[in-house]
């Protein structure tokens, strides 16, 4: 990030136009000053400043100041790539997608702007400053760029020990990324790895480059307490965000495909394979992993199946594979898993090899590497494979699930994620096996498991609960807030009161901290519903809609409270607001369609139901709720044929399943009945 000059600015403002769906922007330069002209926040051109650039390669993106404080991403950003890749050319991040400026992804909203979205990892020492009752922000660093205190504390002590130096191994430095002095690689000649000299003992390294290179949320400013979950909560292993086999989809970065990696659990950080202060690799392309894996045994054409001087020969490619995101921006997975193409026949999960091989299928892989004879053992099955076969299996997830949760082979990100995707509130055994995994020394195995006993019943909330409450990590702490709020106070052991609202305060705490953000309001209101308080469940709602009128669990969670409290009309009335807003939104379809089911208005129901049913996100009780009006309005017929076609869309649903199996029951075919009823015990 660096102050938009002459220098720093790689774009060509020399009055070029640049369209995008409809919409004419210009790039101009006047008095040692950059502007773009494109759509402002009400959709009309307006031209706009720019204060400063933000990354130099493979593009550039730009700054602009809004009212209030706010500093916005425009959207074109500058394709820094050489001419000869395609480059020297403007862009929309976004692509083709059409978004305008009632979108939520438009550049003038909260979703594009630069105190909540980039500050943290791209400046130091940031202290985020808004106010909701200005929605203004006043947000201050100690340094625009990313510095060395960013990652080593504050500089003092290193300042003093360098008045006075002595041998001390951290120089004064509060964080001393020392994991790799006096460590080397001893490399086993028959297995051709090599292994660390001594195991490594901490993860300092990797949980400082983490908050940077890691999707997660902020919960804590960062106190260098050496453990990533007491400030930030980061995100799980399950799609959206990742393939059902674990491996990279969205923006993720790479700290959850790293620490799913054999690499991280043998002692790997960061800084064997990158220096640190550039992120330039220690040597080019795959000659980096040749440092440890030898070349005799691995740089083979019996290992990697192409002629010793072809392009596929190439470790990256076939180990890392590669994403593109921001149009541009290629980034590779580092889970440095083996490509296994027998999984991707049978689940669609993505395979290196089609990224060169673009003309061939999986089919086609697996047939090669049977030939080569490396076809992977049947057993046991690998961590992986039973992940993808409990997104496609619905049936069979919780056993596949579980599988993976108590497999002490697998790495503990994913034991805590596949914990985490359960349903326990009707599984007592599932509860228990999972609530003594609360006692696990690791702590995203802690942090699966607390997230897990949310969905379980009541009883094992109880049961397994307030020992949450004092863990000592704050990401697992905070699960306790919401797996035991809802519960009342009088199950909570005596001795724990005090402690309960500790943490209820501290969740509470946390969510101010992203004050500016719907989501934060949303979940400060979901705690006070569940402890009973509903004025201020209200005013909370009421509060992320005044940030944010375009986020929608706000309006479905306050026209639910509005259901509990019997205000019906209220509900109807805010979805019809916000409908006018987002008239495309399934879940307000569907949630409106459910609220006129409550006042008896079933035909009214039907087309905002089968909208929502029928959009392409809808999710299995999208189409649940649509066939169950359809059954109520128009009989079973209509209803039978929706939920068998509905069954081909999403799978063994296990509610589409029994919802079929009850309507046979009722109609008297008892053998269809029974068929899936022996499906959903099996």
């Amino acid at each position: 990030m660096q102050p938009a000059t002459p220098d720093t600015v790689l774009g060509n403002f020399a009055g070029v136009e640049y369209e995008h769906n409809g919409v004419r922007s210009q790039f101009s330069q006047r008095d040692g000053q950059f502007f773009v002209t494109t759509d402002g926040p009400d959709g009309e051109l307006a031209e706009f400043p720019v204060l400063y650039t933000f990354g130099v390669y493979p593009l550039q993106q730009y700054l602009a100041r809004l009212p209030n404080g706010r500093i916005q991403t425009v959207p074109l950003s500058w394709d820094s790539r050489g001419a000869d890749e395609g480059g020297q050319r403007w862009f929309h991040v976004y692509g083709d997608e059409l978004i305008d400026h009632r979108d939520p992804l438009h550049w003038t909203r909260l979703s594009q702007n630069w105190e909540t979205q980039c500050a943290d990892c791209h400046s130091t020492n940031l202290v985020k400053q808004y106010d909701i009752d200005t929605d203004s922000f006043e947000t201050t660093f100690s340094e625009l760029n990313v510095a060395c205190e960013a990652c080593h504390g504050p500089g003092s002590r290193h300042r003093d020990w360098a008045q006075a130096p002595d041998d001390s191994a951290d120089r004064g430095l509060l964080v001393a990324l020392n994991e790799r002095a006096g460590i080397s690689w001893v490399l086993d000649p028959e297995t051709g790895n090599s292994r660390r000299s001594e195991p490594r003992q901490t993860d300092t390294e990797i949980t400082t480059c983490a908050p940077c290179h890691a999707r997660r949320s902020l919960i804590g400013r960062n106190e260098y307490t050496g453990e990533l979950l007491d400030s930030y909560q980061p995100a799980l292993i399950a799609p959206p965000l990742y393939h059902g086999d674990g491996q990279v989809l969205d923006e993720v970065y790479v700290y959850g495909s790293f620490l799913q990696s054999r690499m991280h659990a043998e002692g790997v950080t960061c800084s064997d394979c990158h220096e640190p202060h550039s992120l330039e690799l220690r040597a080019p392309g795959p000659i980096v992993c040749l440092q440890c894996h030898a070349a005799e045994t691995f740089a083979q054409t019996d290992h990697h199946l192409h002629p010793a001087d072809s392009a596929g020969a190439d470790c990256i490619e076939c180990h890392m594979r590669p994403s593109t995101f921001m149009q541009v921006d290629v980034r590779h997975d580092h889970s440095f898993r083996i490509p296994r193409p027998h999984l991707a026949q049978q689940f669609g999960s993505p395979l290196s090899c089609l990224n060169c091989h673009s003309d061939q299928d999986a089919a086609w892989a697996v047939s090669v590497f049977d030939a080569a004879g490396k076809t992977p053992p049947e057993e046991p099955v690998h961590w992986s494979v039973m992940l993808a076969a409990a997104g496609a299996l619905p049936l069979e997830a919780r056993n596949l699930l579980l599988g993976v949760a108590v497999d002490t082979k697998a790495p503990p990100l994913i034991r805590g994620s596949a914990m985490s995707q359960l349903d326990l509130s009707n599984d007592s055994l599932a509860a228990t096996v999972i609530g003594e995994r609360l006692q696990s020394s690791d702590p995203l195995i802690r942090y699966g498991a607390a997230r897990a006993l949310q969905t379980a019943a009541p009883a094992a909330r109880a049961q397994f609960g307030p020992a949450v409450l004092d863990d000592p990590v704050k990401a697992i702490r905070l699960t306790a807030a919401l797996t035991l709020a809802p519960l009342g106070a009088e199950v909570i052991p005596a001795d724990k009161q005090a402690r309960f609202r500790e943490v209820l305060d501290e969740y509470v705490a946390t969510q101010r901290l992203n004050a500016e953000r719907a989501e934060s309001h949303t979940n400060i209101g979901n705690l006070q519903r569940y402890l009973g308080r509903a004025d201020l469940a209200e005013a909370a709602y009421r509060d992320a809609l005044r940030v944010n009128e375009l986020f929608v669990p706000a309006y479905v969670n306050l026209a639910d409270l509005y259901r509990v409290e019997g205000r019906e009309m209220e509900a109807d009335q805010l979805f019809r607001a916000a409908l006018e807003l987002l008239p495309e939104q399934p879940a307000l379809r569907h949630a409106l369609g459910l609220s006129l089911v409550r006042q008896g208005r079933i035909e009214d129901a039907l087309p905002e139901l089968r909208f929502a049913a029928d959009a392409p996100d809808a999710t299995p009780r999208f189409a649940l709720a649509y066939a169950l009006a359809l059954d109520a309005q128009a009989g079973s017929a209509d209803a039978t044929d929706y939920l068998r076609a509905s069954l081909d869309r999403f799978g063994d649903d296990p509610s589409l399943v029994a919802a079929l199996a009850n309507i046979y029951q009722r109609n008297g075919d008892l053998d269809a009945a029974r068929e899936l009823a022996e499906r959903l015990r099996r």
